[in-house]
């Protein structure tokens, strides 16, 4: 998997539970958090152009090992696929402490807000996911 987004996101004490490890939540929150930063990354891209949007649809995370305060992951974004309408992203989240800590993933589709219906991703945006993610593109 070709990954094209890398940050860092520290753990805080308050992600953690009453287990003492980082809540599953909060993983589905830092892929959040590194997905946004994909989207950021697109320059020249401008997701305010029309009405189409992306939607998360579906996300699942694969839990490898616990994390516990303090550290810090290191979260490897990109994109798996790309179908007509949706798109598959993928994040690695790495602790220097115990190595791949989860693996997760979410499906997003392009939907029209003005018609609530999904959409062909558009041709813009195909433009900036190709490219980046070709090698991986089946």
């Amino acid at each position: 998997m070709k990954y094209t987004t890398t940050l860092e996101v520290p753990v805080a004490w308050g992600d953690m539970d009453a287990f003492g490890h980082v809540n599953n939540v909060m993983y589905i929150r830092y892929f959040e958090t590194g997905r946004v930063k994909y989207f950021d990354e697109l320059k020249g891209y401008n997701w305010a152009d029309d009405n189409v949007k992306p939607v998360l649809v579906q996300v699942t995370c694969d839990y490898k090992k616990s994390v516990v305060y303090p550290d810090t992951l290191t979260l490897k974004v990109g994109v798996k696929s790309v179908g007509n309408t949706s798109f598959v992203m993928v994040c690695e989240m790495y602790s220097p402490k115990v190595g791949l800590a989860a693996v997760a993933q979410a499906t997003i589709v392009m939907v029209n807000f003005d018609r609530q219906k999904p959409v062909r991703i558009p041709a813009k945006l195909r433009e900036f996911l190709h490219p980046i993610e070709q090698d991986e593109l089946s």
